[in-house]
């Protein structure tokens, strides 16, 4: 690979000619910062498949400690001690934020500290993350523990995807009689049965992408590969090796699978030795979450790497709708719970209350419609994102901070996850609603809402770029720009045309998705896609932010969270 030449040689922790080391595991990171800024975390969580590529890492330099963390999730350096230097790479959308330049990136953030010394990086860190160091300047990787031997088995793809038909059938079923109460209820009934695509979606776009085999890192994707949840998977050690167009999937686990539907086909003494012993000249890799440590052993061998990353994302776009009741009975459960914590905060008005308090009203509300549907016990939290436009206009995880009648603004953006019979996600939600104090700020909430069901959604056709639905979604906008300035929402020299936050994006089993709504994104949507369509508007303490669900249809998107008038 070309990114080898600026590795450096090994160091063992201690060396006394190691001055910068660089720490990327989760727990590590924690435990050096404390327990309350790990908790304040909000992208560790969204991006499941890929942790460790978007968690801040410590730089420990010359004795001193420095974070290097996303813009997105900076909110939490709040928590982390005093003495800790910080370095903030990327930018979050802000209307008082100066975006005439361009973000600073990760490394750009990291060598900000290090300088031009070389790094002594954590194995663990991910392989994108280490090439681009090794591209800025000189890297090395700590000694990393002898990797453990594998065990070898065929699992039959039609087995997999029989278990997703058979799970997703008697799930659409029992939540049938809510969907036909939303608007557009019959044609979102049919739609959560009208796809089985199954694997072929991937086969086509490996056949496209030149991709003779995927390696599967990741437990929240290994689980698709595998019909295991994520959990067994890290457990277990399970990785998978998918060959388009073969019946069978290659799965390597570190501890035995005495199952039926496992084939036994042997063992290896560890993972390299079995990926350059399966005949495959080149495999595509997850760089987001494969590390840094098994990477540099996997590149001593004879395979050729490419990352995976886009393939695996756009599958996963392209067959959701084949898990479509998932998706619109998590959107649909955030609803009922937002409700629920909103009846609660106007209840106990004048009285003490966090956001805590507001997100466990929340998930009770949640729980209840769960129950209703036959879905108990299959719904967790993927994020709780509730904070006053006060406290921050950063994604900020709920915590113990105070609200009350007096903000201005509670911004909602809520997450969950919904696993099928056997315990593997099918799906997330991601759907943002805001309490707002003024009548006039929330007729604007209620108008940017009825913009998305009745204006952006429907205008989300197969073919369109990401950046082309963003200019939609802009345009949509110039009729409040007047309502905008008069309430103080617009700064000075400012226009609509300034809006460059995304304007939504797909969805699958994670948010992470192919297409963001962005300007200058060329990327398509399709048929029978189905995404997240939203406007969020930070400005001062003020911050609306309202989201929808909606799958793309024949003639455009239809919105699966829109209610009818029974609800």
């Amino acid at each position: 690979m070309g990114d080898r030449q600026n590795v450096g040689p090994c160091l063992p922790r201690g060396s006394k000619i190691m001055t910068v080391k660089l720490i990327a595991c989760l727990e590590d990171v924690v435990a050096r910062l404390g327990t309350a800024f790990g908790e304040q975390l909000t992208y560790p969580g969204i991006y499941r498949g890929s942790r460790l590529n978007v968690t801040p890492v410590v730089i420990e330099k010359d004795g001193v400690s420095s974070v290097v963390i996303s813009d997105a999730d900076s909110d939490a350096c709040k928590v982390m001690p005093a003495t800790v230097g910080k370095s903030v790479y990327g930018r979050y959308f802000d209307w008082l934020k100066d975006s005439s330049q361009p973000p600073v990136s990760f490394e750009q953030s990291v060598r900000s500290i290090t300088g031009d010394e070389t790094i002594s990086c954590d194995p663990s860190l991910p392989v994108t993350r280490y090439q681009a160091l090794a591209r800025s300047g000189p890297v090395s990787l700590w000694p990393a523990a002898p990797l453990p031997a594998v065990h070898i088995y065929r699992k039959r793809r039609s087995e997999i995807e029989a278990q997703w038909l058979v799970t997703r059938t008697a799930d659409a079923a029992a939540f049938t009689p809510f969907v036909q109460t939303l608007r557009d209820g019959k044609r979102l009934v049919a739609a959560m049965t009208a796809t089985a695509k199954g694997f072929a979606p991937l086969d086509a776009l490996c056949a496209e992408t030149g991709s003779p085999a995927l390696y599967i890192t990741a437990s929240h994707e290994v689980e698709m590969f595998t019909g295991l949840p994520a959990t067994a998977c890290e457990q277990f050690g399970v990785t998978a090796l998918f060959h388009p167009d073969a019946e069978d999937i290659t799965v390597f686990a570190e501890q035995p699978l005495p199952r039926s539907d496992f084939h036994r086909a042997g063992e290896a003494a560890n993972i390299v030795d079995a990926l350059a012993s399966a005949g495959t000249g080149t495999i595509a890799i997850q760089k987001d979450s494969l590390s840094a440590g098994i990477y540099v052993e996997l590149e001593k061998t004879a395979i050729r790497f490419e990352d995976a990353s886009y393939v695996i994302r756009r599958w996963q776009d392209r067959r959701a709708s084949d898990d479509a009741v998932y998706f619109f009975f998590a959107a649909n459960a955030v609803l009922k719970g937002i409700d629920a914590a909103r009846a609660f905060f106007h209840r106990n008005a004048g009285a003490q209350m966090t956001e805590r308090d507001l997100v466990a009203a929340y998930h009770q509300g949640v729980s209840r419609f769960a129950g209703r549907y036959g879905f108990a016990d299959r719904v967790g939290a993927y994020f709780d994102i509730v904070h006053s436009g006060a406290r921050t206009l950063l994604p900020a995880t709920a915590g113990d901070y105070p609200v009350s009648a007096t903000d201005k603004t509670i911004k909602f953006d809520m997450g969950l996850t919904v696993a099928d019979a056997f315990g593997c996600i099918r799906a997330v939600s991601d759907i943002a609603r805001t309490i707002c104090r003024d009548p006039e700020l929330e007729a604007l909430h209620d108008r940017l809402r009825d913009i998305l069901i009745d204006g952006l959604i429907p205008s989300i056709k197969a073919g369109l770029s990401g950046g082309q639905i963003h200019a939609i979604g802009v345009d949509l906008l110039r009729p409040l720009e007047g309502e905008f300035r008069r309430l103080g929402l617009l700064p000075a020299g400012k226009g609509i045309d300034d809006y460059t936050r995304d304007c939504g994006h797909t969805i699958q089993r994670q948010t992470i998705s192919a297409v963001y709504f962005l300007p200058g994104v060329q990327e398509t949507v399709e048929a029978d896609m189905l995404g997240c369509a939203e406007y969020v508007w930070p400005i001062g303490d003020v911050l609306i932010a309202v989201e929808d669900g909606y799958i793309v249809m024949t003639d455009g998107g239809i919105a699966f969270t829109a209610e009818g008038a029974g609800q």
